[in-house]
C-alpha cells in the first residue's frame, strides 16, 4: 500500500490555520458607515431638544420674552447652525420648523435623516435589511405629504417617532450586523456625536441659566436643570443618585464624569476610545493612530477627574477643552481612514 497516499490527505487537513488580519474597509464604505451613524444620532438629539424645550416652556409660563427666545435660539447654537431669520412667527415655532423640516439647514431633522439614508443606500451590501428598512421607514415618515399636518396636530408625536426610530435603528445595528470593522465605525461615530452634543448642551444652558439664575426662584431653576438632563436622556439616572440636589455643578458632574451611564461624556469617551483601538488593531496592529492616542489620553484624564478640578478650571473652559480634543480626534479619523 502506498504510504504517501494515506498520509498526504491527513497532513493537509491538519495544516495549522494561519490567522490573517482583516483587510481594511474601503475608505468610502467606512466613511458612509461612520456618517450614517452620526446623522441618525444627531437627528435623535435634535428631536429630543425640540421636544424638551416645547414642554419646558409650556410648563414655565412666567419667563420673560427675552429669556424664552434665548432658550429657543440655543437649539440651533447647540447643533452648530445659524439661528433662523426673525420673522412674524414666535421664536418657538420659527425654530421648531427650521430645525425639523428646513432642508437648507444641514442639521435639521429632515436633513440628518436624508443624509443618513443616502449614506446607508451607498453601502446596502454592508448593512442588514432590517437596518435599511427602519431607516427608510423613518425617512419616508418625515418626508411624507402629511408630515406637516401631523406636526401641526402634535409636534411631540413627530419628535417621539424620530427618537424611537433612532433607537430602533441602533438596536438593529447591534443585533443584526457583524461586530466587525463596519460595526466599530458605527459605534465610534455614535459616541463621538454624543460627546459633542453633551458638551454643547451643557455649555449653552449653563451660559443662559447662569445669567438668569438670580431672577429665578429655586423651583424654577430646578425645572430648567431637569430639562437639561432630559435633553441628554439622563433625568431618571441622575435622580437615582441625586434625589434632592439638582444644582448646576451636580448636573454637570453627572453628565461629564459618571462612569457607567451611556450618555455621559466619560462613558462615551471610553467607548469611542475602545472602538478606535479595535479598528486600529484590525487595520494596523503594530501602530497607535493619533485618534486613538487623543481619545485614550482624554479617557485617562476623565477617569481620574473630580468635580473640584472642573470647578477650579471653570465648567465652560473644561468643556471647551474636551470638545477640542474630540474635534482633533475626528479630524484624525477622517485623515487616516476616509481620505485615501
Amino acid at each position: 500500500m502506498d504510504t504517501l497516499a494515506l498520509t498526504s490527505p491527513v497532513s493537509i487537513s491538519r495544516r495549522p490555520y494561519v490567522h490573517r488580519a482583516p483587510a481594511p474597509m474601503l475608505a468610502r464604505d467606512a466613511d458612509a458607515m461612520y456618517w450614517m451613524a452620526r446623522y441618525v444620532e444627531r437627528a435623535e438629539h435634535v428631536a429630543r431638544l425640540l421636544s424638551v424645550h416645547g414642554n419646558l416652556l409650556a410648563d414655565v409660563a412666567d419667563l420673560s420674552g427675552e429669556l424664552r427666545d434665548r432658550h429657543w435660539n440655543s437649539i440651533p447654537d447647540i447643533m452648530g447652525v445659524a439661528a433662523p431669520d426673525e420673522g412674524d412667527e414666535m421664536a418657538g415655532r420659527r425654530v421648531s420648523l427650521y430645525m425639523t423640516f428646513d432642508e437648507s439647514n444641514s442639521n435639521s431633522i429632515v436633513s440628518c435623516v436624508t443624509r443618513a439614508r443616502e449614506n446607508a443606500r451607498s453601502i446596502r451590501e454592508n448593512i442588514s435589511n432590517s437596518m435599511w428598512e427602519e431607516l427608510n421607514t423613518l425617512y419616508w415618515s418625515i418626508r411624507a405629504e402629511d408630515a406637516a399636518a401631523r406636526f401641526e396636530e402634535s409636534a411631540d408625536n413627530v419628535y417621539r417617532m424620530v427618537s424611537a426610530g433612532s433607537m430602533l435603528f441602533q438596536g438593529l445595528t447591534d443585533q443584526t450586523l457583524r461586530h466587525d470593522q463596519g460595526w466599530l465605525f458605527t459605534q465610534l461615530a455614535k459616541y463621538m456625536e454624543r460627546i459633542d452634543f453633551t458638551c454643547r448642551t451643557l455649555r449653552a444652558k449653563f451660559d443662559i441659566l447662569n445669567d438668569a439664575s438670580a431672577a429665578m426662584e429655586l423651583p424654577v431653576r430646578n425645572i430648567h436643570w431637569m430639562a437639561v438632563l432630559r435633553s441628554c436622556s439622563s433625568i431618571e439616572a441622575f435622580r437615582r443618585q441625586n434625589l434632592f440636589n439638582i444644582g448646576p455643578m451636580n448636573v454637570a458632574s453627572f453628565l461629564i464624569l459618571e462612569a457607567d451611564f451611556p450618555r455621559s461624556i466619560r462613558f462615551s469617551v471610553r467607548m469611542a476610545h475602545e472602538a478606535a483601538a479595535a479598528i486600529r488593531a484590525e487595520v494596523n496592529p503594530r501602530a497607535i493612530d493619533p485618534a486613538e492616542r487623543i481619545l485614550g489620553r482624554l479617557d485617562a484624564q476623565l477617569e481620574y477627574a473630580e468635580l473640584a478640578e472642573i470647578e477650579s478650571t471653570g465648567l465652560l473652559p473644561y468643556l471647551a477643552r474636551i470638545q477640542d480634543d474630540v474635534a482633533q480626534a475626528a479630524m484624525q479619523i477622517q485623515r487616516i481612514y476616509f481620505l485615501h
